[in-house]
């Protein structure tokens, strides 16, 4: 069971033992030491917290496929081990899981977890200076200031689109009122339409004898 456990908080991240607590993992970036000067590597920490009532989630589906038994077996196989340990613990002995700590009682009685001091691939970097961010610098635009001659220029360009709009609209209305007036005195008929000139024809003269 141990290393069932262990299995499953590397791969999910969190594991509840009911009547015991929970395992987190908890993922560090890596950060700048400006005391130092080292570039600290980010690291996986590991936090437990010390409480009765957890739900074991999905940790009873592994331990049923990893002993190849059925859920309700397993849920039964977790609560025996998690008993059996607690009573362990309260008396003094530590539940060790491997490559992770182990699981024991301080001098306050209170459960913690005593991490293991493994060796870190990745190690702190020395550097000579430690660059911080900075933040943009915002540079206002000057205000554009108007003089008293632009605005003059600006208000003789309105008043010319202005005069040139009425003209407009004037000359709109005389041409309308121009046609309307055409039509009301030429009444429009089919027969008004196309060209009005008439033309007559005279008969043409006899060029042939009947034999």
């Amino acid at each position: 069971m141990h290393s069932i456990i262990t299995s499953y908080l590397l791969q999910c991240k969190e594991c509840a033992l009911p009547g015991i607590g929970s395992l987190k993992v908890n993922h560090i970036s890596a950060s700048a030491d400006v005391a130092n000067k080292q570039i600290l590597p980010p690291k996986d920490e590991i936090v437990f917290t010390e409480k009765e009532n957890v739900t074991p989630g999905g940790l009873i589906k592994y331990i049923a496929k990893k002993k190849n038994i059925d859920v309700d077996t397993a849920e039964n196989v977790l609560k025996d081990f998690c008993r059996e340990w607690k009573e362990k613990i309260n008396a003094g002995e530590e539940l060790r899981l491997e490559t992770i700590g182990s699981l024991k009682k301080n001098s306050g009685r209170n459960i913690y977890l005593e991490e293991d001091k493994n060796f870190n691939f990745l190690q702190p970097i020395s550097v000579k200076k430690i660059y911080e961010k900075e933040e943009p610098v915002t540079i206002a635009k000057p205000k554009e200031t108007v003089t008293l001659e632009q605005t003059y220029e600006n208000e003789e360009v309105i008043i010319k689109r202005l005069t040139w709009g009425i003209w407009a609209m004037i000359l709109i209305a005389i041409a309308s009122a121009t046609i309307c007036y055409h039509f009301y005195t030429y009444k429009l008929t089919p027969s008004s339409l196309g060209n009005q000139n008439h033309f007559t024809v005279d008969s043409a003269d006899a060029r042939h004898t009947i034999p």
